[in-house]
């Protein structure tokens, strides 16, 4: 007996085929011995011809459900390439919860809780770094892991699972003496041979023919921590190198927050130019050990698009290492996005 159509639901009225649909893939939801079925999972099983629909005696194809779905949900085409996909892989998927599907581990179903959360998002929306913390912490108060599905203009799908993450090092930082070093343009050189090694030591700057070369976020760091700093002969203050450090840096005061926050952590921080980061980040001593995370410092209204998104994730799991975007605000919150095959 075909299903027939009402409204944006299809019904199944036979008892025995809505049975055994639901049971062989937990499509729908049963009530007084029928079965209702969104449009995409209509249109999932029509696809897969395992269901026939009629409506006014005529039966439906896949098209002119494709277009009625269409017109009744927003987005519709780009929610249903992430059920069909997940549904292929054979993953129990069902509607319901913050952002579309739930998605239940290989093997599990219903009555069991779903363990995913699973969104589809198509690559022409704009990332929000607010609106990604919002999820998460939607995904985190229901226990759940949240999985978004990126829709590319020829219909590909790229997998990510976001959370929030909480780095950590081993790095117990030592005392630092009241050195001294001569501020240049950009940076700043270490000249006494005595408190170059002590920076050596602890992971400061770049050896320089004996010499220490510091960057700015150092500098101010040292500065802090007692060191002098001199320009042209003169004795700098703290004010007036960061006045002048701010000129050269717009973005320093952000950059050196999740700097030290990095320090604090136990970490070690160097820059990540080379990597498309401001920060390849270190958990354990320098010698022969391996920068695991890339990090990318953010104000608290950071957007960009998701192929830049996209571009950042796939760098950094090409050369090891995960990529976390700390937005900077009263705290900073380390948000890690990651590339996934469901």
């Amino acid at each position: 007996m075909p299903a027939r159509i009402v409204d944006n639901e299809v019904i199944i009225d036979d008892l025995s085929e809505a049975s055994s649909i639901y049971q062989k893939g937990y499509f729908g939801v049963p009530s007084h011995g029928k079965l209702k079925l969104n449009l995409i999972e209509a249109l999932f099983l029509l696809e897969m011809e395992k269901l026939e629909i009629e409506e006014n005696g005529n039966s439906l194809t896949i098209s002119e459900l494709m277009e009625r779905a269409v017109k009744a949900y927003p987005e519709f085409e780009i929610r249903y390439l992430v059920f069909k996909d997940l549904r292929n892989r054979g993953y129990v998927v069902r509607f319901g919860g913050e952002f579309g599907f739930e998605v239940y581990s290989r093997g599990t179903n219903p009555p069991q809780k779903p363990r995913y959360y699973a969104k589809a998002i198509s690559e022409r929306e704009i990332f929000s770094i607010e609106e990604a913390i919002d999820w998460i912490q939607i995904a985190g108060e229901n226990k759940k892991k949240l999985m978004l599905g990126l829709v590319d203009e020829e219909g590909d799908l790229t997998y990510y699972f976001i959370k929030f993450f909480h780095p950590w090092g081993k790095i117990e930082e030592g005392e630092i003496s009241g050195g001294e070093a001569v501020l240049l343009e950009d940076r700043a050189m270490v000249w006494d041979e005595k408190f170059s090694n002590e920076l050596k030591k602890e992971f400061f700057g770049r050896d320089f023919d004996g010499a220490v070369q510091l960057s700015l976020l150092e500098t101010l760091y040292l500065m802090k921590k007692g060191m002098k700093l001199k320009k042209d002969g003169k004795k700098l203050s703290l004010r007036s190198f960061k006045k002048y450090a701010k000129k050269v840096q717009p973005d320093l005061y952000p950059r050196f927050k999740a700097y030290k926050n990095l320090k604090e952590k136990g970490m070690i921080a160097k820059t990540g130019f080379k990597f498309g980061s401001h920060f390849r980040v270190y958990r354990d001593e320098l010698l022969g050990s391996h920068a695991p995370y890339l990090v990318h410092v953010v104000p608290k209204d950071f957007k960009s698009t998701w192929t830049e998104i996209s571009r950042g994730v796939r760098l950094a799991h090409s050369v090891r290492k995960q990529l976390l975007f700390a937005k900077v605000d009263k705290e900073i919150s380390y948000i890690r996005i990651k590339r996934t095959r469901p």
